[in-house]
Formats: C-alpha cells, sequence, structure tokens
C-alpha cells in the first residue's frame, strides 16, 4: 500500500519535509521523509484527531485526492480544494468512516496534533515528527 503524503512544510533552515503516513499492521505510522523509521499510533488517535478538529466536508465538494484505507472501511483522504475566501488552494485530510458524513481538516493542523499525540506517549520525534 502506497503511502500517503499529508503535510508538506518549510522548516527553520530552509529545507522541505513531507509528512507521509501508512498502515502497517493495523497501526497507523507517521513518517518524515521517506527513509524515516516512523512512529505509530492507533488508529483510534487518527480517528480522534479527525473528530475533534473536523467539521463536516459540504456534500457539494467532489470527494478526490489520493486516499489511505486505514481498515474496517475507514479512510483518509488528502484533498487540495480552493475556497473562495482563500487566495490560494489549501490540503485539508478528510476522514470518511462508515455511516458517517466525512469530516474535513486542514491537514497542517491534522498533523501537528499527531505529532504532538506521538511526543506525548513518548513515541517520537524520529526525523524531526
Amino acid at each position: 500500500m502506497e503511502p500517503l503524503l499529508i503535510d508538506e512544510r518549510i522548516l527553520a533552515d530552509g529545507q522541505h519535509a513531507h509528512t507521509w503516513a501508512s498502515v502497517v499492521d493495523g497501526g497507523f505510522v507517521l513518517r518524515e521523509g521517506a527513509a524515516s523509521p516512523g512512529i505509530t499510533l492507533p488508529i483510534t488517535a487518527l480517528d480522534r484527531v479527525m473528530v475533534r478538529f473536523g467539521r463536516a466536508l459540504d456534500p457539494e465538494i467532489p470527494l478526490v485526492g489520493p486516499t489511505l484505507d486505514c481498515g474496517a472501511n475507514r479512510v483518509l483522504r488528502r484533498l487540495r480544494f480552493h475556497a473562495i475566501v482563500d487566495a490560494e488552494a489549501r490540503d485539508y485530510l478528510i476522514w470518511e468512516r462508515p455511516g458517517e458524513e466525512p469530516l474535513a481538516v486542514i491537514a497542517t493542523t491534522a498533523t501537528a496534533a499527531l505529532r504532538h499525540l506521538a511526543l506525548a506517549l513518548g513515541k517520537g520525534p524520529p526525523s524531526g515528527i
């Protein structure tokens, strides 16, 4: 299964950092760069972050973009969307669960919360996550 790019940012030294997500043995794995060993959180952590920060996605916005199968018919999707009020498009993470409406969170917000959880649980930060 291909990893999903969930965040891109510029570090203080000017380098670009990419955060990737994958599901391995039922755990949600965050990696900073392709070579990072990553940190594993339970899928429940991803669900809690998306429910806490997420807002219902307008049904008129098409669900397009790369996805990550998180098991049990749950899907994490990255969606680039240009809202009328924004000067340029933003990346959102969309959390799709069976029987629930899709939830949208700005990708940087969701990724920062997941990084924070990893640190709080003493599981990071490898390679700058």
